[in-house]
């Protein structure tokens, strides 16, 4: 993973067969296959309850999220959608299978078709808007004709935000605002493509060994989840309408039988090569305006089933509840596909060897400790071997925010640290370029610095 992209390492590379996992392919949007046990979080109502899990709106990418879980005891057959948006922006998109209307600062989206929302099942919605703000909708409402009324207050659900506060709402059972996940994902995106922007339109053979390795969060088509993000595509959109990469799935699928039998990533990328120039048709999915909406919604899908909800998982079952700790578990997810290596070092260091959940309150422990000891693994993983050590610095900033403090992610957060800063002059200096991410999520580029882990 020490490929060089504009000056920096791009250390995504996956992960997931490296650290032994075999991944059995998922329907694209099915996050009931990683279920929230969000405890008293989850509401434990009548028929056609739910929970909001995820909202968000993105503005520079004009581009809203909502995720929502059936809590109740009856399967939704055709759900409305009704939230507010802040005064003067317009609702002006409608997904497949969507259409709706807008009456003052309320945006009411109703279905076209039947929709299936079983019990226990997740749905992710998406919409878009003319605010290049970001902002988190308010007053979600969820209803549904099985709940025997078609008005707003059909449902009764937990709603992560809190109205058009900028996202000071938090996201659901993951316990972030939604300010907060965007910047965990800009500081793991710093080290995926050397900029906070999400960068959707990626794809490069790094040579790692892991294939092309493509979007937002490095999907690798030698380790099971680029083809994750094809099967999602290709279930929004034919060929015949516009689909450049539904092409590579037979070519995708044979790589993919390779790495599930053997466990082993792979490297090969002939199966793609003889079928077209994949780096160019992936690129042009983000692109085209026309293809943009439905290619990034399946990115997004598979980034938060496969790494951001079962991190969200992991930090709730041990007890960690900062933002900080969350964003280090996500970037640990990404990078390494799963978190029990470094948890099981972080419980033995700290005297809980039964592997007792949660760790934090138990015997002493807290929660700035467990993270310390978290990062010290994940810097040993990172630095001993030698198609990650380049990527060292990555662990050292979330070091120097655990020192400072920032664990609601409440001030600017700047990556002007390394390794050695934090631990001494045996580390390696990675060379990721120095940016700024505001708590707002917004971010640029400071014209000096100075590397300090304090």
């Amino acid at each position: 993973m020490s490929h060089h992209r504009h000056g920096t390492p791009r250390t995504g590379g996956r992960h997931l067969a490296l650290v032994g996992m075999a991944v059995s392919l998922a329907a694209c949007g099915t996050a009931e296959d990683f279920a929230e046990e969000s405890g008293a979080l989850s509401q434990e109502l009548a028929a056609c309850s739910y929970f909001i899990t995820t909202n968000t709106y993105d503005g520079p990418d004009y581009w809203g999220t909502i995720i929502f879980k059936n809590t109740g005891t009856s399967a939704m057959t055709s759900p409305r959608i009704a939230f507010t948006v802040p005064s003067g922006v317009t609702c002006d998109h409608d997904e497949p299978g969507w259409s709706h209307t807008q009456s003052g600062t309320t945006c009411t989206y109703s279905r076209t078709s039947a929709l299936t929302v079983g019990v226990n099942a997740s749905y992710t919605f998406y919409y878009s808007t003319t605010s290049n703000n970001s902002f988190t909708a308010g007053n979600v409402q969820i209803s549904d004709p099985s709940c025997g009324g078609s008005g707003s207050d059909g449902g009764t659900g937990s709603d992560g935000g809190t109205g058009t506060d900028g996202g000071t709402g938090t996201d659901g059972g993951t316990g972030m605002t939604a300010n907060q996940k965007k910047v965990a994902e800009g500081i793991t995106s710093i080290w995926e493509n050397d900029t906070p922007t999400l960068d959707y339109a990626y794809a490069e053979n790094i040579g790692d060994g892991r294939g092309y390795t493509n979007g937002r969060a490095g999907f690798c088509t030698g380790t099971g989840d680029a083809i994750q993000v094809v099967q999602c595509y290709q279930a929004l959109r034919s060929a015949s309408n516009g689909n450049l990469l539904a092409k590579y799935m037979p070519g995708l699928t044979t790589i993919n039988n390779r790495f599930l039998s053997t466990g082993q990533n792979q490297a090969s990328t002939s199966e793609l090569d003889v079928i077209g120039n994949w780096r160019s048709d992936w690129a042009a999915s983000y692109n085209n305006t026309t293809t943009r909406a439905d290619f990034k919604s399946c990115q997004d899908q598979v980034v938060d089933r496969l790494y951001f909800t079962p991190a969200m998982n992991e930090a709730r079952k041990w007890g960690l509840t900062t933002a900080l700790s969350k964003a280090a578990f996500y970037d640990a997810y990404i990078n390494h596909g799963t978190l029990g290596e470094f948890i099981r070092a972080a419980n033995n260091a700290l005297g809980n060897t039964s592997q007792t959940a949660p760790a934090i309150g138990r015997n002493g422990i807290t929660e700035s400790a467990f993270l310390q000891k978290f990062l010290e693994k994940r810097r040993d993983v990172l630095y001993n071997d030698s198609t990650w050590r380049e990527a060292v610095d990555r662990v050292a900033l979330y070091e120097k925010l655990r020192r400072q403090g920032n664990w609601d992610l409440s001030t600017a957060v700047r990556n002007d640290v390394r390794a050695r800063d934090c631990w001494g002059t045996t580390y390696p200096s990675s060379g990721y370029t120095v940016r700024q991410i505001n708590p707002d999520g917004t971010w640029s580029t400071p014209g000096s610095y100075t590397y300090s882990c304090n």
